[in-house]
């Protein structure tokens, strides 16, 4: 039984067991690590319907709506350099992250039940206050989580396949989410608020195994202790987050971030809402997510035999390529014709491609990137790296979700009315399709100039082991001393 008395034990037991374990990935510890991702992303999928949810079946302006979503990103800029900051500085002290991760799946249950199960009239102060929670939630376990998933392997190619892993149960969170309408006792398979009453619970049953068996199997990874001079020591969060603008390949890495999630957002915001009000495809969504979820998962071990051929940098490239390629097959899908359903098949497969080798390269180049950062400073910022990529993340995201919509309104889309004017198709055209082409050719632009490759980074880590080393026999020696000479000490 996993109660409050054995946990202290049960990090430090993990701590002491798996730190001299080889860095090699096994099976057991990349599932171990990565599994507790998979309850996470069954409430994280429900960001994809939340804004339509709250639209047609509570009620909200889509103004609210959009307010909501740019309150958060300001939030972010506050809470993701902090816990990043934090979890480093844990880090340092221990060599795990494990207690962020913990805390944050457990915290994220009940910020989910009260977002996705409002109860009475809803306002936009429940909504704002559950969303702000549920991402503050999110953003506990996220952070460290990733920013751990780089310290189980210092070899560069090792790290494609822990984040392959962490994208396999990613999927399979996403699956199960899709998966919950078509069973046979709900009337229809569209997402309603009835389906996230089940979804909570199940994401609930999952955490706990999910997160013991994480604890006793997965390691700690790299441990570098804090050796910073007292200057540094005494830097705040965002004096950390501030540091990294020294780092050329990470603003290079993060501008082809800004645009990809931008591109996303465009999309994404108004996936929902065009398939039920515009194409009249609602009944459909879930299928045709679940064989996206489906396709992505098959493109993992693809994606990761491509990056680990072409590099990192390159494979980055190419997912924000076939983006482009999948954006310019959803215009025709947006005809509304005949054709639209089969399109959008189409268009699902190609953005699962983009999806998994973007997902599995960003992460795995990030991790790079900060080791470079690490060797650059002489302090370990990983998580901080992590934080600013999950900043830029969230903050796109929800500036982007709010402009679609914003845009999409303006053109006289309206996802209560029963048809659409004739600007609607112009206005998802130009939000769903045209502003993602012009984002993505801007984030292939960028990558190309992210400098760290394989051969950079096996450089990057031979140095840092090597000063890592030196550290930890000066450390040695001084023990030593004081053992032998306790009055000189």
């Amino acid at each position: 039984m996993l109660n409050g008395s054995c946990l202290p034990s049960l990090f430090k037991r993990v701590s002491m067991t798996t730190n001299n374990k080889s860095r090699q990935v096994t099976v057991l510890s990349g599932m171990a690590y990565a599994l507790p991702v998979i309850p996470i992303s069954i409430l994280m999928s429900t960001n994809n319907v939340l804004s339509g949810l709250y639209a047609t079946h509570y009620g909200l302006a889509l103004t609210s709506i959009s307010l909501v979503m740019l309150i958060a990103g300001i939030f972010d800029a506050i809470t993701d350099p902090t816990i990043g900051y934090l979890s480093d500085r844990y880090h340092a002290r221990t060599g795990s992250r494990k207690p962020f991760v913990f805390a944050g799946a457990i915290l994220l249950v009940p910020c989910a039940w009260f977002l996705l199960n409002p109860v009475g009239e809803v306002t936009l102060t429940y909504f704002l206050v559950w969303y702000l929670l549920f991402y503050l939630a999110m953003t506990l376990f996220n952070i460290p989580h990733t920013t751990w998933g780089g310290e189980i392997s210092s070899v560069s190619e090792e790290k494609n396949k822990i984040y392959g892993y962490r994208n396999y149960t990613g999927y399979a969170g996403m699956i199960i989410f899709a998966s919950v309408p078509l069973l046979p006792f709900f009337e229809s398979t569209r997402v309603t608020p009835e389906i996230m009453r089940y979804l909570v619970p199940i994401a609930a049953a999952l955490v706990l195994p999910a997160l013991y068996i994480m604890l006793r199997h997965a390691p700690n990874g790299a441990h570098r202790p804090d050796q910073r001079d007292p200057l540094v020591k005494s830097e705040n969060p965002f004096q950390a987050m501030r540091a990294l603008v020294h780092n050329k390949p990470a603003l290079w890495f993060i501008t082809a971030a800004v645009a990809h999630v931008v591109a996303s957002a465009f999309y994404i915001a108004l996936k929902f809402m065009m398939m039920e009000s515009y194409l009249g495809m609602g009944q459909y969504y879930v299928h045709l997510l679940l064989w996206h979820l489906i396709a992505a998962t098959l493109a993992i071990k693809p994606a990761v035999w491509l990056i680990g051929r072409l590099g990192k940098i390159k494979g980055y490239m190419i997912g924000h390529s076939v983006a482009i390629a999948a954006s310019l097959s959803l215009i025709l899908v947006l005809l509304n014709n005949s054709y639209s359903l089969a399109l959008f098949i189409v268009f699902n497969a190609i953005w699962a491609l983009a999806s998994a080798i973007g997902n599995v390269a960003a992460f795995s180049l990030m991790s790079d990137i900060s080791d470079y950062g690490t060797y650059k400073s002489g302090v370990d910022r990983s998580a901080t790296y992590f934080s600013a990529m999950f900043l830029v993340n969230k903050t796109c995201m929800a500036l982007g979700i709010a402009a679609s919509i914003a845009i999409a309104s303006w053109f006289g889309f309206d996802p209560k009315a029963d048809t659409q004017v004739a600007g609607a198709y112009w206005g998802l055209t130009l939000c769903m399709c045209i502003i993602p082409i012009l984002c993505n050719l801007i984030a292939v632009y960028c990558a190309s100039n992210t400098a760290i490759t394989s051969r950079r980074h096996a450089a990057i880590r031979k140095r840092l082991d090597a000063r890592a080393a030196r550290a930890q026999q000066t450390s040695n020696n001084t023990a030593s001393l004081a053992t032998a000479h306790p009055a000189q000490a």
